[in-house]
């Protein structure tokens, strides 16, 4: 006679993603978009720390990832043009908007990509309901703004571009191999316009008072205090690649990265020298477990070797951050006083701010307020203050529970993700110290490290779902074949 097993009843049943206790059957399809629908609707849970949108049950299955080829290369495209500013490089290009032309065919491409997949256009998290507050605030300040010009500029040319493809990378970055090539682009483009900057300072082509070098290239990366900051977001990235890398790779992105921090260096910015301390000092505790003493030493000897190339007169300039009376140049002077007006205007503007883009016309001398969090306080209210906050804090609180759900694992897959972790909470750190000396909260700066910290999140609950799937599928094939087994019936000895 055959008998069922004993273990029968505990069979995970047809269409059942986990066993029974885990979670409802059948409650991650409930969390997946209408096909068509225009966004992925988040599920329930508790702050940043819950997957936002659509849980992609296709990429738990290895289905459907790295799609949208075409969109992710006008994406890197973008990344390149952001670095390379072709109008300053070839100049008879002349003023011809090449970047936002690419821009907006990227985003068609985009929109045709999704759509013609049946795909919601895009994730909806946290981070972006917190640009979108941003947006919505910029626009219903516009009308009191001192310039509504201003604002409509800011809003348009700056903000906007960043918000769109802050969008895309969130959307399209959902393989590791995908952020990797991302690294690599702007690691190497970092490299080249720290290689500028130690170029320019070597031969002596000082502008910035006389004293301070410019950037190779003109825009945002010409003020040498915004080049530090680029610099000093890309280090993080250039670590992780050494992490990652194998041989003569792994040379090239340890060589970038002390030209990165040379050229953080050579800037003589007071906001670039304290993030780069202050990245420094996270990568150095959190990648050294188990080997502080081995990485401390380590890092003595690359601080010698920096401290041996600093620029003279950098250790008084760094002085004037506490002293500012002793700074002959009057910067330091300067930028007490911008300071102390945006936050006499934060405060009398706490509901209602002046406008976005508008700080400067009530500033001294058309000044920048040169301090993130207090221009946008003053620009957008408090509310403005808490979005901006909760977009660099929100991926911050899902990068440490991915540090803290990989610390000592030994798999290689594991090692990796707490790598890629830690690397991005530094440039979060590098970011949240330099913006206090520069007015940089509607810029590229803050949204392409929040992409990859989203994007980061979105990739490790996809391969957690996938493990998953495969831990839970191998009973299931091991309970069928031992059904299949025929029970030989009992013949007795003669």
């Amino acid at each position: 006679m055959k008998m069922a097993p004993p273990h029968f009843n505990s069979k995970i049943r047809p269409g059942t993603l986990f066993n029974r206790g885990a979670m409802k059957s059948g409650a991650i399809f409930k969390a997946q978009a209408r096909p068509g629908a225009l966004f992925r609707r988040p599920t329930k849970g508790s702050g940043a720390d819950s997957q936002r949108g659509k849980i992609f049950l296709s990429l738990a299955a290895g289905a459907g990832r790295g799609k949208h080829g075409l969109a992710f290369a006008g994406v890197y495209l973008f990344t390149l043009l952001l670095y390379a500013r072709p109008n300053d490089l070839f100049p008879a290009i002349g003023s011809f908007p090449l970047v936002k032309v690419v821009a907006i065919g990227i985003m068609l491409i985009y929109i045709g990509s999704k759509i013609s997949a049946g795909d919601g256009l895009t994730v909806w998290t946290t981070e972006m309901t917190m640009l979108m507050v941003i947006a919505a605030l910029g626009v219903l300040l516009m009308p009191i703004a001192a310039s509504p010009k201003e604002s409509l500029d800011t809003l348009t040319d700056t903000y906007l571009k960043t918000v769109i493809v802050f969008i895309m990378m969130v959307n399209l970055i959902d393989t590791r191999q995908r952020l990797f090539s991302l690294w690599k682009l702007v690691v190497v483009c970092g490299a080249a316009l720290g290689v500028g900057a130690i170029r320019s300072y070597m031969m002596g082509e000082f502008a910035a008072r006389g004293v301070r070098i410019e950037g190779l290239v003109g825009g945002m990366f010409e003020n040498p205090n915004d080049l530090a900051t680029a610099l000093d977001l890309l280090l993080p990235f250039a670590v992780a690649l050494v992490f990652v890398g194998k041989g003569l790779a792994r040379l090239l992105y340890l060589v970038c990265a002390v030209v990165l921090a040379i050229g953080v260096l050579v800037t003589l910015s007071r906001g670039g020298f304290l993030g780069l301390v202050a990245m420094g000092g996270l990568l150095l505790w959190k990648l050294g477990r188990g080997r502080r003493l081995k990485i401390t030493l380590a890092a003595a000897l690359i601080c010698g070797v920096l401290l041996a190339t600093t620029p003279g007169g950098y250790g008084a300039r760094l002085a004037t951050i506490f002293n500012t009376d002793q700074d002959p140049t009057g910067s330091a002077q300067e930028r007490r006083q911008l300071m102390e007006l945006a936050a006499s205007l934060a405060v009398r503007h706490s509901v209602v701010g002046v406008g976005m883009g508008n700080f400067h016309i009530h500033s001294i001398h058309e000044k920048a307020a040169h301090n993130a969090y207090l221009e946008i306080a003053a620009e957008l209210g408090v509310m403005g203050l808490i979005a901006y906050l909760i977009v660099i804090f929100a991926p911050l609180r899902s990068l440490r529970r991915i540090e803290r759900q990989t610390a000592g694992m030994r798999s290689k897959g594991e090692r990796e993700m707490y790598w890629l972790s830690v690397c991005i909470q530094a440039a979060f750190i590098a970011y949240m110290v330099c913006s206090f000396f520069a007015s940089i909260e509607y810029v590229w700066y803050l949204y392409y490290t929040a992409a990859y910290a989203v994007a980061l999140r979105q990739i490790h609950t996809a391969e957690e779902m996938e493990s998953s799937l495969s831990n839970n599928q191998a009973p299931e094939r091991q309970d069928g074949q031992r059904h299949s087994l025929a029970i030989i019936p009992f013949a007795p000895s003669n």
